[in-house]
């Protein structure tokens, strides 16, 4: 049995060890912090990432739809409140969901034997030989594998140690990202989200407000703004409050109650080939950092798991299936990428002129413009890997 090395234990590199597992490898997951652990914040998985999770394991698949919230209905306003337009999702075969990062990483967890996960390993450098990888690790351990896969995230520790490009493009705004519990009144109709599966997002000058339910009194929500408009004196939450103070109810609540709120420099890269080299393989953000516009960022890394599972499943050597992999994901990536880049420079902007026609642009389009890029990323259909596992075969085992 092959064995594979997965550096980070986030969400990507969780799920490409339940999927690597199913088609026959001997996965063991290297995570550098102490225990396994994401932010306490949202995220949405839309149909495309369900579809995957159910085909590399059900039961996480179940966890994961027992504890999202549905998504159905966007609602699209004026910083004021004031509702620009209503926009219904489209049925597919299932509905997005919006769950708390941590619940999803503890489902992807539970289907990986703790033996195989080693914590507090800070993956160091890597030396690439004809038919093996050797890891070394900060705490002076190392081991040999048969292929390495760089889970690690938008910094990718693996991605520099293969000399790649790692320069990352800044797109003029950062996300804050917080969490709030109501417990007080009608939840939905002080949120402004009277049906279940209803989220939102409002938009001013060069600033943005979404919020998203995560269950009857836990709300996630974002607020976007441009570099430009942060005051430099204030703290990122003293900046933040003053940026949202004058918003639509309950935008200056949920700010003011949060239990955690996080900043982030939105920044992605295009992503140029190749994110493999010989038996190495980037994976999520580690290959293809996307802004978080579209939310799919997740959703794209739980893709790639699949697919690369598929292509080591077929019965070519190493190298080969993994620059297989790359090359049957990156014209979906740089597609997302660029989608998202663009929703996010519509979203952002600040002049008011444009912001006035951006209004009226929203109202006019039709629903099925509306809905395109949405229909278009969902439509993402995995390989099955549920017939017998073919091990990869290469010159090391004959």
């Amino acid at each position: 049995m092959k064995r594979a090395a997965i550096i980070g234990g986030g969400i990507g590199g969780l799920a490409t060890a339940i999927a690597l597992r199913k088609v026959g490898f001997d996965v063991h997951v290297y995570e550098r912090a102490h225990e396994l652990k994401e932010a306490g914040s949202g995220l949405s998985i839309w149909p495309n990432a369900l579809r995957c999770l159910e085909e590399i394991d059900s039961r996480v698949f179940n966890q994961v739809r027992k504890n999202g919230y549905p998504l159905r209905r966007f609602l699209m306003k004026e910083a004021s409140g004031k509702p620009i337009k209503t926009v219904h999702l489209p049925k597919t075969d299932l509905n997005g969901i919006a769950i708390l990062r941590s619940d999803l990483l503890s489902a992807l967890a539970q289907a990986v034997p703790t033996a195989s996960i080693y914590l507090s390993r800070n993956f160091s450098h890597l030396v690439s030989r004809p038919s093996s990888v050797v890891l070394y690790f900060h705490n002076g351990e190392e081991t040999e594998v048969d292929f390495v896969v760089g889970c690690d995230g938008i910094h990718s520790a693996v991605r520099k140690s293969l000399d790649l490009q790692c320069r990352l493009i800044s797109r003029g705004y950062s996300v804050w990202r917080g969490m709030t519990l109501i417990t007080k009144g009608n939840v939905g109709r002080r949120l402004g989200l009277e049906l279940d599966g209803d989220f939102s997002e409002s938009y001013g000058h060069g600033q943005r407000f979404g919020i998203v339910r995560l269950g009857p009194n836990r709300i996630h929500w974002y607020a976007v703004a441009n570099e430009s408009l942060l005051p430099e004196s204030l703290s990122d939450s003293d900046a933040l409050g003053q940026l949202f103070s004058r918003w639509h109810d309950p935008v200056p609540e949920l700010i003011a109650s949060a239990d955690s709120i996080i900043r982030t420099k939105v920044r992605d890269r295009f992503s140029s080939l190749p994110w493999t080299r010989n038996r190495i393989a980037t994976l999520g953000d580690a290959a293809h950092p996307v802004s978080p516009n579209f939310g799919q960022g997740a959703c794209l890394a739980i893709e790639d798991a699949v697919v690369l599972a598929d292509c080591l499943r077929s019965g070519l050597e190493i190298p080969i299936a993994l620059r297989r992999y790359e090359k049957c994901r990156h014209f979906r990536c740089q597609e997302i990428l660029m989608t998202s880049r663009e929703v996010g420079r519509f979203a952002q902007l600040q002049n008011r002129a444009l912001v006035h026609l951006r209004k009226y642009f929203i109202k006019l389009a039709p629903p099925a413009f509306t809905t395109f890029w949405f229909r278009r990323s969902c439509e993402f259909f995995p390989p099955s890997l549920a017939a017998s596992p073919i091990i990869t075969v290469d010159s090391r085992s004959n």
